[in-house]
Formats: C-alpha cells, structure tokens, sequence
C-alpha cells in the first residue's frame, strides 16, 4: 500500500466530486432551458458533491502548501524555534479538526432519519464529508510534526 494514501484518496475524491458538479449542472441548465424540464436532483448532486469537495479536498491543499499562512511571525524564526512553532500550529489546527470530527459525527448522528427531498439518501451521507475530511487532516499533520521530529521535514 501506498505510504501516504490519504492524499491520493482526497484527490480522486475531488476529481469525482468536480465531475458531478459539471454534469449535474451542465444536464440542469440544458434540461431547463433547452427542454423546458427541470431535474429536481442536478441541483442537490451538485450542492452535496461541493460540499464533499471542500472538507476531502482539504487534504490535497495542505499537502501541497496551499493553505493560507501568515508568515509574518514564521519568518522571523530559524532552526529548531520554527520547527517547533511550526509543530504548535499545527497542533493548534488538530484541535480544531478534533473539534470538527466530533461535532461532524454527532451531526451525522442527529441527521440520519433526514431524508434529501430529490435524491432520496439520507442527510448523514452528506455530513459525513466533515467528519471523513477531519480525520484525513488530522492523519496528514500527526505525519508532518512525526516527519519534523524525525528531522524529514524542516517545513
């Protein structure tokens, strides 16, 4: 097995997610306008594959140092002081992801007899993006301080 699956993981989950919300809104937009019909589930495919994309693809942007830092404090350290700041940060991000893992699995919980009106799935299946892109974040930064500690990754 690949050492670093969840990043490939998130990635394939993105691409699907991108295509369903082309297609499904590509086939409303021609449906109503062009066949004067509106499909009642192109609106709700792409709604929930967004959402899937935003908490999955998360992983992908932090892998490959697209998320948003501020630097102003960072550049000012060197050595062992940024790599251990670095390490704060990032814990201090795995408390928030905590946070949204628990918060995520409770709202799974409450949700599950909620039925989506078009497609008919129940709306767990949907909030189980926050907690599924919660723990990808969290496996992604255990890996990152371990790879600091170990002296891989000075980043």
């Amino acid at each position: 097995m690949h050492k670093r699956w969840h990043p490939l993981f998130s990635e394939i989950v993105v691409i699907i997610c991108f295509l369903a919300i082309v297609l499904a809104t590509f086939m409303g937009v021609v449906s109503r306008y062009i066949l004067e019909y509106s499909l009642p589930w192109a609106d709700e495919v792409a709604r929930y594959s967004l959402v899937w994309l935003v908490y999955v693809g998360m992983v992908s942007s932090l892998v490959r140092g697209q998320h948003v830092c501020v630097e102003m404090l960072l550049s000012r350290y060197r050595g062992q002081v940024r790599i251990w700041m670095l390490n704060l940060i990032d814990l201090a991000c795995m408390v928030l992801f905590g946070a949204l893992l628990y918060g995520g699995l409770l709202l799974m919980q409450m949700a599950q007899s909620q039925i989506t009106p078009a497609l008919g799935i129940s709306k767990s299946w949907i909030y189980a993006a926050v907690p599924v892109g919660s723990a990808l974040m969290l496996i992604e930064y255990v890996l990152r301080i371990k790879r600091r500690l170990s002296g891989q990754d000075a980043n």
